[in-house]
């Protein structure tokens, strides 16, 4: 055999040993990303307390609850993909929403850019406050007022949470909300159709201003798109009867 034809074949076997590494690299790099943007354990489940137990209780397996579909990552041009939500679920007999809110690591080196701080925030740290902001309709016989800010057509109100739950992957970083909503009555709202939307708002911690535009906002619920049951998962059940039994 020529040296010619022997170095053509050890440049074809090497060729294809490269085409055979990049396609591993390609599988294992997507194997990589499917593994660490799955949403973890404790972020699938409803965290139960005192009000959802109590509604469970008493409607067991029945317990309504809703949501709808909405788009789930922020769009705007000055927070492009930076906060998502991966869970939103409306329970009106507990009078309360729970909201899975994440972000990736790359939000918080944009933080660090927009906000002209020294360094990017930790992970460990809680860098943004999430609050709800609602809007309820006064008027709800007549639709046609609906986008009105006037107080005699609409009211809005601010909740915060009551509880959270913090969780990280590899790459993301979660929380796990629950908005009790106190005065205003989920059920009554849902019944009379008279919320009209809900916002999860996001404010950097270290620059909070409810009058000023949110860093991001995502819509949860408007009164125009149709609603979804939300079957209890059996992670829910055992979460709530645990918390139940305790």
């Amino acid at each position: 055999m020529s040296i010619a034809s022997r170095t053509f074949r050890l440049t074809k076997k090497f060729v294809k040993f490269l085409f055979l590494l990049l396609i591993y690299a390609i599988i294992g790099i997507l194997i990589w990303r499917l593994f660490s943007t799955n949403v973890p354990a404790s972020m699938k489940a409803l965290s139960p307390n005192e009000a959802l137990a109590s509604a469970y209780e008493e409607s067991g397996e029945e317990l309504y609850a809703f949501s709808q579909e909405q788009r789930s990552i922020t769009s705007a041009e000055g927070n492009y993909g930076y906060f998502s939500v991966t869970r939103a679920v409306f329970i009106p007999s507990a009078n309360q929403i729970q909201v899975v809110f994440r972000y990736n690591n790359s939000t918080l080196r944009h933080t660090q850019e927009d906000f002209s701080l020294d360094a990017a925030p930790s992970r460990d740290d809680e860098v943004y406050d999430v609050s709800l902001y609602i809007v309820t309709d006064n008027t709800p016989e007549d639709k046609s007022d609906n986008l009105d800010t006037s107080p005699e057509a609409v009211n809005s109100a601010r909740i915060h949470p009551s509880y959270f739950e913090s969780e990280k992957t590899v790459l993301y970083n979660y929380r796990l909300f629950v908005f009790d909503l106190g005065e205003l009555d989920l059920a009554s709202l849902v019944q009379n159709e008279a919320l009209i939307s809900v916002f999860a708002d996001v404010y950097y911690e270290g620059a909070v201003d409810y009058e000023a535009k949110p860093y991001g906002t995502l819509c949860l619920y408007d009164y125009i798109t149709e609603t979804r049951t939300v079957k209890l998962s059996s992670a829910d059940k055992k979460a709530i009867e645990g918390f139940a039994a305790n």
